[in-house]
């Protein structure tokens, strides 16, 4: 890896077509005025969130003078850009947060830039990736040391080109507390077998986590899930529409959810829900819509699973 030096050059990409794009989030921006130097296809420019590029690539420079502490909104909603080489030689290592940090990057591709970050300070993951619609894998990611992590909300969310997921193999999330929508909207995503020794024993919130994930019609990875902790499971699997089978689900502990809403509306390709019977939904106020639009489920089945709930 490259040697860090407080004082560091960054190189990007951008594509542009002789219009007004956004090039950084204004939020970092504004936190960031008197740190950073702004060069644009080689003429110093103030640093600005949006700029009128030319046709075609264009090459925005960075010069940090001192090691950023905060990367949150830093390329929120940049949707030309292209390429972030450059950001090999970003020293991460006091950095907390990484909110929204690439969200609606829709261009990019390839995140193995990243792949040498110091992440073991960061507690908030939340909406790192979301709406990167053209990211397809994130091996990259297989050697982030997570374990600070409190927060992976919406880090993926709407990344619908995602179909490989195993770079989050090894990751420790024991400290998350906040996994919802992480998933959603990957409509692609298939294999979640990379989630299988996942601690999420301190996560408190699902809700929509794998909402829309379409394609997604093995759960069995999720079978020893810890989620004893969790009281929002509302929507977690909500029009998951090739998922038919939700037997690895039997044994959760969801005896401290109180939002059930939603959990499995939509799955259209459900057929079997009777081992949910063993359930301890006593704290349970919102049980709303749970299988709506369930096509293949009789409502008998349904009535029978509310009556063993006592609901």
């Amino acid at each position: 890896m490259a040697e860090q030096n407080e004082t560091s050059e960054i190189d990007l990409l951008y594509e542009g077509n002789d219009k007004l794009e956004k090039i950084f989030g204004e939020d970092f921006v504004d936190e960031n005025q008197d740190n950073i130097e702004l060069y644009i296809n080689g003429e110093k420019n103030e640093l600005t969130s949006e700029y009128e590029l030319k046709k075609g690539i264009n090459n925005i420079k960075l010069v940090i003078k001192n090691n950023l502490e905060n990367l949150s909104f830093m390329f929120d909603e940049c949707k030309t850009l292209k390429n972030i080489d450059g950001l090999k030689y970003l020293n991460t290592e006091n950095c907390e947060s990484f909110e929204s940090l690439f969200n609606g990057c829709s261009s990019l591709t390839d995140i193995k830039a990243l792949e040498n970050w110091n992440v073991s300070n960061v507690t908030n993951f939340r909406g790192m990736f979301q709406g990167c619609s053209s990211l397809s894998e994130i091996e990259s990611l297989q050697n982030w040391d997570v374990k600070n992590g409190e927060d992976f909300s919406f880090m993926f969310q709407g990344c619908k080109s995602l179909t490989n997921i195993n770079g989050l193999k090894n990751w420790n999330v024991s400290k998350g507390e906040g996994f919802d929508s992480m998933f959603e909207g990957c409509e692609l995503l298939s294999d979640i077998r990379a989630l299988e020794f996942w601690d999420v024993s301190n996560g408190n919130n699902f809700e929509s986590m794998f909402l829309e994930c379409s394609s997604l019609s093995d759960i069995k990875p999720l079978e020893r899930w810890n989620v004893a902790n969790g009281n929002n499971f509302m929507g977690m699997f909500s029009k998951c529409s090739s998922l038919s089978d939700i037997t690895p689900l039997e044994y959760w502990n969801v005896s401290n959810g109180d939002g059930f809403t939603f959990m499995f509306s939509e799955c259209s390709s459900l057929t079997n829900i009777k081992k949910l019977q063993k359930w301890n939904v006593q704290n349970g106020q919102g049980f709303e819509d749970m299988f709506a639009d369930c096509s293949l489920l009789k409502d008998s089945e349904i009535n029978e699973l509310f009556e063993k709930w006592k609901i």
